[in-house]
């Protein structure tokens, strides 16, 4: 990557001299264009010299984020609902100061969230991420259409000296110049053990999902969304740049995300948007009921057919699309859909969808509308309460950051958010990936099963020689 260096500090040191009147703590944003690159090519040597990370591209590689370090975070401390973001948010809303239209910059998501599935919820395998961490990178990346733009974000206050500031962004221009210039190594990564799921695996499953079935039956919860977890070692260290990038060709519709913090690494590509937000208009999908692929276009044909016309996978998308119409229209009073029940066909697995719109009445309730819908039914169910506190007590384990949130917000009011599923989190030389199965009263076990393995293919298919089946 080529960096015109006297021509980004000079320009630098100009704009810091207009600072010289704030006389309170403000957020200070300088960018900066360089020359377009392979985006992946850097992350094993970012991965190498920051213990904090964050990647975000969004489908069809119209947004691509990447962030190092943490200049400012929003959250209060402890907090574990977006709500609680708003004051923080307003204060440096109000207390912000950058060169973006002199630098012929659009408004910019420079606001990086991740957003664990149930904070009260904690254990060793996730205690490095934060239940809700809503924070602004110190250097952040952004790669869209034909421009790469790089930001240098800090917060200034009268004891700043200018002089560190500029040294600061010349080590990063410096650094992030000599990590891009080596062709990354191709991906060598094996499993150490099968990757298939062996009897002990379905047993476990059907014992819990026939406990879950007599629940649905006899209770008044309509849907429970299953979860289990797969624990594998691999041999050699991970290239991520050829693991993402081979993650993102399989699946380019989806959003791709990679989060390190310390010793703990969480990515994953999604195809479930949570909630997009663009000039007070909302889109939120509705991703649920699943089919597997066909190997040839007949079969997948009748794959397909057979997902339109199952009377449980309908129902289970009911559930969460009528859940999400109930809560945008407190938020809006004009709330539609605009795509139902399509079907979205990735590599692997077909999944119906259902895209519903809302204009909202203010941008003001923006954390406040995300903390209602969060989670969904699609990765908890329905009631959303009573479904969480089932799942405490009958999943084994702690989801983490799985079926959490992934995603991007500016000042602006805007935000592009994803449900962080068909995700692993690599830690102690151990990947552990996750895939759940929505849950009704008619729901057959085995095939629940099976489709957890399809999900979880998404992920184990990386570091095997395996097919996609």
């Amino acid at each position: 990557m080529k960096i015109n260096f006297v021509n980004i500090l000079n320009e630098f040191r100009s704009f810091t001299r207009s600072l010289s009147n704030i006389n309170k703590p403000t957020l200070i944003s300088f960018a900066f264009h360089f020359e377009k690159y392979d985006k992946f090519i850097s992350i094993d040597k970012l991965n190498l010299i920051s213990d904090d990370l964050f990647l975000f591209r969004t489908p069809k590689n119209q947004l691509t984020i990447v962030g190092l370090n943490s200049t400012l975070n929003l959250q209060p401390t402890d907090a574990n609902k977006f709500s609680s973001v708003s004051n923080n948010y307003n204060y440096w809303k109000n207390n912000f100061v950058n060169n973006w239209f002199k630098a012929n910059v659009l408004t910019t998501p420079i606001i990086c969230c991740s957003a664990k599935f149930d904070p009260n919820n904690s254990s060793l395998l996730w205690n490095e991420f934060e239940a809700l961490r809503l924070y602004i990178p110190e250097f952040l990346l952004a790669f869209q259409e034909e421009k790469s733009i790089g930001y240098y974000n800090f917060i200034y206050d009268v004891d700043y000296n200018i002089d560190s500031l500029s040294d600061k962004l010349s080590i990063y221009l410096q650094n992030y110049s000599d990590y891009t210039t080596e062709e990354s190594s191709s991906l060598n990564i094996k499993a150490t053990i099968n990757s298939k799921p062996g009897d002990d695996d379905f047993l476990s499953w059907s014992d819990i999902t026939l406990k879950v079935l007599t629940i649905l039956k006899s209770d008044d919860v309509d849907k429970l969304v299953l979860s289990r977890a797969y624990c594998f070692g691999f041999n050699n260290q991970i290239k991520w740049d050829s693991l993402l990038q081979k993650l993102h060709e399989r699946f380019p519709d989806c959003y791709l995300f990679f989060i390190k913090k310390n010793s703990s690494i969480f990515f994953g590509s999604s195809p479930e948007m949570f909630l997009k937000v663009s000039n007070n208009s909302a889109e939120v999908e509705s991703v649920a009921g699943s089919a597997a692929r066909g190997e040839k276009t007949e079969s997948d044909y009748e794959l397909e057919k057979f997902l339109k016309t199952s009377e449980k996978n309908h129902q289970e998308h009911l559930f969460v699309s009528d859940f999400i119409t109930s809560i945008l229209i407190k938020y809006s009073n004009n709330v539609r859909v605009i795509e139902e029940k399509q079907i979205r066909k990735l590599d692997n697995i077909q999944h119906l969808i259902t895209r519903i719109s809302a204009e909202l009445n203010s941008n003001e309730n923006l954390f406040e509308l995300i903390d209602s819908l969060f989670p969904t039914p699609a990765v908890c169910g329905v009631p959303k309460e009573k479904a969480i506190n089932l799942i405490r007590k009958i999943e084994a384990y702690d989801r983490g950051l799985y079926s959490g949130l992934v995603g991007l917000f500016d000042f602006e009011g805007n935000c592009e958010l994803a449900v962080s599923i068909r995700s692993a989190l690599v830690k102690d030389n151990l990947v552990t990936a996750f895939a759940g199965a929505g849950l009704v009263k008619d729901s057959n076990p085995q095939e629940e099963f099976l489709e957890t393995n399809l999900k979880l293919n998404t992920i184990l298919s990386l570091f095997t020689d395996e097919n996609k089946s």
